[in-house]
Formats: structure tokens, C-alpha cells, sequence
């Protein structure tokens, strides 16, 4: 792990603008505990109008606004710097992620997580 509590452990450049925050993107989201679970949702989350499962519940293809509410805090700083197209796979420390509570039934307390983020476009918002 960083000093931080984020390591990255993959990253894909991508060739489109960069990812700027308070802005909504298209994005795929994977989660794994201990680099082999992956973590299964039952629903999608986000903007969940445009949002759906792939791969039996393990991939998340949603709508996102980059800020610090729809984000935890080791995905929100882990992206820094990615442009839309681009691939990064991040190791985050619990502190970071989902802390001493986890989410029931998903993510145990106190785990260290990878997280697997890829920017597919940015989707222009109206109203």
C-alpha cells in the first residue's frame, strides 16, 4: 500500500478528455475482497435509470457523478488524473473504502478492497 492507503496496481491510459470532478461519466465498476471474490450486487446503483449489471451481478455499468458523495474516498482520490478510455485497478485500505461497517452482506468490515474503474464517456446532463 501507498502512504495514502491506495496502491495502483493496472493502469490503461485512456486516449479521451480528462476526468474532471462535480462531472457525470459512464463508467464500469468491478469489485473484489482479497483479489478473487468479486463482489456481486444485486441491484445496480447511480444514476440507476441508465445503470445495469454485467457478469452475473459482478460488473456495474452506471452513471456517476465524480464527487465525494457518490464516491468513498480511495475511489474519488484513486482516479486522479484518468482521462475517459482509460482502465486503473486499485488496491484501497479499509480506511478508505467501506471502514469498520463494510455493506452487509457484501463487503465485511475492515476489508481491503480492489477496485476496478474504466471511464466509457461522459454523459451531458440537461436540466
Amino acid at each position: 500500500m501507498g502512504r495514502s492507503g491506495i496502491k495502483v496496481i493496472a493502469d490503461q491510459a485512456g486516449d479521451g478528455a480528462p476526468i474532471e470532478r462535480q462531472h457525470v461519466y459512464r463508467l464500469r465498476l468491478k469489485i473484489w475482497l482479497h483479489q478473487v471474490e468479486p463482489v456481486r450486487w444485486e441491484q445496480p446503483w447511480g444514476l440507476v435509470d441508465r445503470a445495469h449489471l454485467e457478469d452475473d451481478g459482478a460488473t456495474l455499468i452506471t452513471d456517476l457523478r465524480i464527487d465525494r458523495e457518490n464516491m468513498f474516498a480511495g475511489l474519488f482520490q484513486g482516479i486522479e488524473g484518468m482521462r475517459i478510455g482509460g482502465r486503473r485497478k486499485l488496491k484501497i485500505s479499509p480506511h478508505l473504502a467501506y471502514g469498520d461497517s463494510g455493506i452487509p452482506g457484501r463487503i465485511p468490515p475492515r476489508a481491503v478492497i480492489i477496485v476496478e474503474i474504466e471511464f466509457i464517456e461522459e454523459r451531458i446532463m440537461h436540466g
